[in-house]
């Protein structure tokens, strides 16, 4: 048997939205239409093979139970057998395990893409517009946009540490012909929906990059501030000790 393909890429996430053309202001266009059907796509794809796993896994509880029920087979090779094919199961279902998490994440992250083609549809702009707007509240500090977006990199965490539990898993298995050629198939499209969210990753990124800048200027200017206001306290303590200073004089 071959080894199940390498997963390459890990997938860094699944959320909010797709690489098309350049914004004009540097922030990614995005289609969020064509992301949800890609995620549904891929969604359907992990379904598919956590199925041919479960048929996996029976086809070899069938094996081990036919191995229990032999007569006439030498007792150590038979032990030796059996414990190979127990082996076998319990990576399976390791594998099916996994496959479970990646599917709810990606079913949550079609519900997520849902809920914003929702609101652009109740919004009535383009897709285009409706995501300038939320570019605009987002630097504006507004909290539902926040709230959208913090839920979009969330997303983007869990189903990252699904593929990532996958690939480990994958790398440790032996699989036949089918479950391979079903396993390459999700791979495929798991690196479609991966490579539609890099543009995301490069938002939130280029976002917090902004939001540190902008806090960090904040900081320096109330020290600046602050600086000079003691500074001008000093000079005023100063020139009012040197009054008093000539009134006792007088």
């Amino acid at each position: 048997m071959t080894r199940f393909p390498r997963f390459v890429p890990a997938l860094a996430g699944l959320a909010l939205a797709v690489p098309m053309l350049a914004h004009a202001s540097g922030w990614p266009v995005f289609d969020a239409a064509n992301f949800l059907k890609n995620t549904i796509t891929a969604e359907q794809a992990v379904k598919t093979e956590a199925y041919q796993n479960s048929n996996i896994i029976y086809q070899y509880q069938m094996l081990a139970n036919q191995l229990k029920q032999a007569t006439g087979l030498d007792p150590v090779t038979l032990i030796q057998q059996l414990s190979s094919v127990q082996s076998d199961i319990k990576k399976q279902q390791n594998y099916g395990q996994a496959l479970d998490q990646l599917y709810g994440s990606l079913s949550q992250n079609v519900d997520f893409l849902q809920q914003v083609n929702g609101l652009i549809a109740q919004s009535g702009k383009t897709p285009s517009q409706w995501f300038a707007d939320q570019r605009t509240l987002l630097n504006n500090g507004d909290q539902t946009a926040k709230r959208l977006f913090s839920l979009g990199t969330d997303i983007v965490k869990a189903n990252q540490a699904n593929a990532q539990r996958r690939q480990q898993i994958q790398q440790d298995m032996q699989g036949n012909p089918t479950a391979q050629a079903t396993a390459q198939t999700t791979n495929r499209l798991l690196d479609l929906v991966a490579g539609q969210n890099s543009d995301m990753l490069q938002l939130i990124g280029a976002k917090l990059q902004s939001d540190a800048i902008k806090d960090q200027k904040a900081n320096a200017a109330a020290t600046a501030g602050n600086d000079a206001a003691q500074q001008l306290q000093n000079d005023r303590d100063t020139q009012r000790q040197k009054l008093l200073d000539l009134t006792n004089v007088q």
